[in-house]
């Protein structure tokens, strides 16, 4: 039974991917049932494949990092790699799952919400790698280009003024929540190509 005292807006993420489930499940049988008849080589039929594909893969990825994360719960390396490349798959961004033992769930989501900040800084795709040291986890981040906007990667620093929150950025605000939920503390080192994150 879910903790009512957990935060409200993991359980409304849980809810609306719970309800977009069944609808996306009944477009990706029709694809497989235009396969079948063979028309999936059109363009129309390759378009409407690789959508809901993308869709399934962002729905599931958001269930972790947005939903509610039961901490008797673990997340399997080869759970946590599929959700990730089907996630990034679109977006050029390559994700390299290098821990090898099951995790608790919510540090799952903290890592998959820290995973979401590195992207931002990609405009143009890249490469990350996770790693475990003990209880250390490293995060490193190597791209053409790493977009560093000190004001936004403040927020992990707990003396620091945090800017307005907005929809496209609130993955910042809830990855320092959870880090905050889970005693963690994330610090952060930027280079032209590289951003390194250290959650310990």
């Amino acid at each position: 039974m879910y903790d009512t005292s957990d935060d409200i807006t993991a359980l409304i993420s849980a809810r609306i991917c719970h309800d977009l489930a069944s609808p996306l499940g009944a477009i990706a049988n029709g694809v497989e049932l235009l396969e079948l008849s063979g028309v999936a080589e059109i363009p129309e039929a390759v378009l409407l494949a690789d959508s809901v594909n993308c869709a399934t893969a962002r729905m599931a990825f958001i269930r972790v990092a947005y939903g509610f994360a039961n901490s008797r719960s673990l997340m399997a390396p080869s759970q946590a790699q599929q959700l990730l490349s089907g996630n990034f798959a679109d977006r050029k961004i390559n994700i390299q799952w290098r821990v090898s033992q099951d995790i608790p769930k919510p540090l799952a989501k903290l890592l998959f919400l820290l995973l979401q900040c590195c992207e931002t800084a990609l405009p143009y795709g890249g490469e990350i790698q996770l790693h475990r040291r003990g209880d250390v986890y490293d995060l490193h981040t190597n791209a053409k280009e790493v977009r560093h906007e000190p004001d936004l990667w403040a927020c992990f620093t707990t003396d620091a003024a945090r800017p307005a929150l907005t929809s496209a950025l609130v993955h910042f605000e809830l990855a320092r929540l959870q880090a905050a939920k889970l005693g963690r503390d994330v610090r952060v080192r930027f280079s032209d190509t590289t951003l390194d994150m250290t959650i310990q």
